[in-house]
Formats: C-alpha cells, sequence, structure tokens
C-alpha cells in the first residue's frame, strides 16, 4: 500500500490489462476511528501528503481535506472502490479467492535490522527495521511498530490482499522475460507480509517510492458523507472494464 495515487494509476492499469483476505473480522465491540496523515515521496517528484481515515466500516485513502478523488474500501462487502472526479467514474473491486502458483521459485528473505539510531518510542513500543529481499536482491524496507493501531494494520491487509488476488487475474499477461522476483512478491505471491511486523511507521521500496507517517489522531469524528459515494457518477467494474463494457465519455 505503498502510495495513494499509486494505488489508484495501478486499478486503472489492472482493468486495462485484461492485487483470499485473511485478515481478521473486524470486532464489533471494538470502534475504530483514526486519520492519519503521511508524507509520500515518488522517483523524480516533489514530496506530497495523503490521509489515510480508518473506521470500522471503512478505509479511504486521499490527498487531504477537500479531496473529490479517492479509494474508499468497504470492510464489510470486501469491495475496493476507485473515484476519479476528473472523469466523473467509479471503478469497484471486489474480493476473490484466485489459486495461483509464481512461475518460478520465491526465495523470500527478511531481515529485522534492529531499532532506528535516536528513534523515539510510540506509545511505549519501539519501531523497528525490516528489510525484504526476493530472490537475492532488496525489495523493500520498513519501519514498523508492533502493536500500534492493530485494526487499521488488519484493514490494510484486507486491502492489500484484495489487490494481490486481482493481480492474479492479469498474471500471465505479463511475458516472461518481464517478470521481476521483487514485483512479484511484493504485488502477488507475498504482498502484505511487512504488515504482520505491525504498523508501518515509514517504507521505501528500491525504486525510490516511499511513505513516512506524519502524525494520527485517534478517536477522530470523520464526517459520514466521506464514506459516501458519488451517484451521479459513471457506476463500474474492473472485470467490465475488461471486457470491454465500458467506453469513454458515457455518465
Amino acid at each position: 500500500m505503498l502510495q495513494y495515487k499509486a494505488v489508484i494509476t495501478g486499478l486503472a492499469a489492472l482493468a486495462l490489462l485484461g492485487g483470499c483476505n485473511n485478515a481478521e473480522q473486524t470486532s464489533p465491540q471494538k470502534q475504530t476511528s483514526v486519520k492519519i496523515d503521511f508524507v509520500e515521496y515518488a522517483k523524480h517528484a516533489e514530496p506530497y501528503p495523503t490521509r489515510l481515515i480508518v473506521t470500522n466500516k471503512f478505509m479511504r485513502f486521499d490527498d487531504g481535506e477537500g479531496s473529490t478523488s479517492f479509494i474508499l474500501f468497504n470492510r464489510n462487502s470486501n469491495t475496493i472502490y476507485s473515484v476519479n472526479d476528473d472523469d466523473r467514474t467509479v471503478m469497484s473491486l471486489k474480493s476473490q479467492a484466485i489459486e495461483l502458483e509464481p512461475p518460478m521459485e520465491l526465495e523470500l528473505e527478511e531481515h529485522n535490522l534492529g531499532t532506528l539510531e535516536d528513534a523515539p518510542s510510540i506509545q511505549g513500543m519501539e519501531p523497528l527495521h525490516y528489510e525484504f529481499s526476493a530472490d537475492g536482491d532488496v525489495c523493500y524496507n520498513v519501519v514498523a511498530v508492533k502493536g500500534l493501531m492493530p485494526d487499521v494494520v488488519d484493514a490494510m491487509q484486507a486491502f492489500t490482499a484484495i489487490l494481490a488476488d486481482d493481480s492474479k487475474v492479469t498474471f500471465n499477461n505479463i511475458p516472461a522475460d518481464l517478470h521481476d522476483a521483487c514485483d512479484m512478491s511484493m504485488s502477488t505471491f507475498a504482498a502484505g507480509r511487512h504488515l504482520k511486523h505491525g504498523f508501518p511507521i515509514q517504507e521505501w521500496s528500491v525504486d525510490g517510492d516511499g511513505r513516512t507517517l506524519v502524525d494520527y489522531t485517534e478517536d477522530y469524528e470523520p464526517d459520514p458523507a466521506l464514506f459516501e459515494l458519488p451517484q451521479d457518477y459513471r457506476h463500474f467494474s474492473v472485470q467490465e472494464m475488461r471486457e470491454g463494457k465500458v467506453t469513454g465519455g458515457e455518465h
């Protein structure tokens, strides 16, 4: 879940190519309501702020106050919606269990690099630095805090699992000579493995993308309208896009 904007772009790309939810169910007794602010980094681009709002029922990614394009994850129906204000569309992606083996054996490793020098604890918990590799190549680094906002981590795991399963739908369209162990592991066959170590307060990939936690507010009271889908936009599924049932310019 490295970049909100990358997720939107990735969903559209997956649709034009034509990522099993094992996360724990949200406890009805536990009320989650948190706002999380990040700074995202992309190669050859200026850093930009993003926002994540998580409740028992929803998880929303956007660019902050006033955002009209956003990603909405309905945790009850296991459905992701990509809302694009520019072309007034809502594209949906539902959870699906897809069995697919990687085309080659992936040698996955992870290393606990310990605490960061001078890094303060968060709610009394120490951040730990992990490095993830595939077939000997370093793919990803994460600084995570075990026990911090566990229900938010559950939502992240469920979201990532849906994207990973959907990536299996189009995986065989990728030419064999373009297979990359890091890409395959992080997006499809071992997606979200870093989340087992807790909430990621900092993460970065070898290609220059990254994200850093800026702040978070628990007991946040979001406007319920933030979790509503615009009904006057054109609605379609990723599968309908792949089947050629969606054409441009129709509203």
